[in-house]
C-alpha cells in the first residue's frame, strides 16, 4: 500500500513539474516582439507551395554572331589538374561567375584550350590567340 501511495505521489509531483515547465515555455519566446498574427505573409504565400513561381524576367537579346566573334571571352585561369588519365583546366567565366572545367584540347565556346605550362593555358580560335596565366599580379 505504501508503494502505491509513493508511486502516486511521485506521479503527481512529476505532472505538476511538467505543467509548470509548459507555462514557463509559453511565456518565454525567442523573439518576444514577434507575434503569430504578424506572420500572415507566410500563410498567404507559402514558400514551398507548387503554385509559387519565380518572378518574370525581361528577356535579354543575344548579341549577333558578328558581335560574339569580336568579343573575347572574359575567363580567368583558376587551376590545372594533371592526372595520369587526363589534364583538366579550371576556368572562371567572369561574366557569369561560373566555374568551367574543360579537358586539355577541349573547347570553351569557339576557343580551343591548350595547356601551355603548369601555370598557363592558351585559347586559340584560328589565328586569334589568348594566353591566360595563374598568379598574375594585377
Amino acid at each position: 500500500m505504501t508503494r502505491i501511495l509513493c508511486g502516486l505521489a511521485l506521479l503527481l509531483m512529476w505532472s505538476l513539474e511538467l505543467r509548470g515547465q509548459d507555462q514557463l515555455s509559453n511565456q518565454r519566446t525567442a523573439l518576444p516582439s514577434l507575434r503569430l498574427e504578424s506572420l500572415s505573409a507566410t500563410r498567404e504565400r507559402p514558400l514551398f507551395a507548387p503554385a509559387r513561381r519565380k518572378s518574370q524576367q525581361i528577356p535579354v537579346s543575344a548579341p549577333s554572331n558578328i558581335e560574339a566573334r569580336a568579343q573575347k571571352p572574359q575567363l580567368t585561369l583558376r587551376g590545372i589538374i594533371v592526372t595520369p588519365a587526363q589534364t583538366l583546366v579550371l576556368l572562371r567565366d567572369n561574366a557569369t561567375s561560373e566555374l568551367v572545367t574543360v579537358p586539355a584540347g577541349g573547347t570553351v565556346g569557339r576557343w580551343h584550350v591548350l595547356v601551355d605550362s603548369n601555370y598557363s593555358v592558351k585559347l586559340q580560335d584560328g589565328a586569334e590567340e589568348m594566353k591566360l596565366e595563374m598568379f598574375v599580379e594585377r
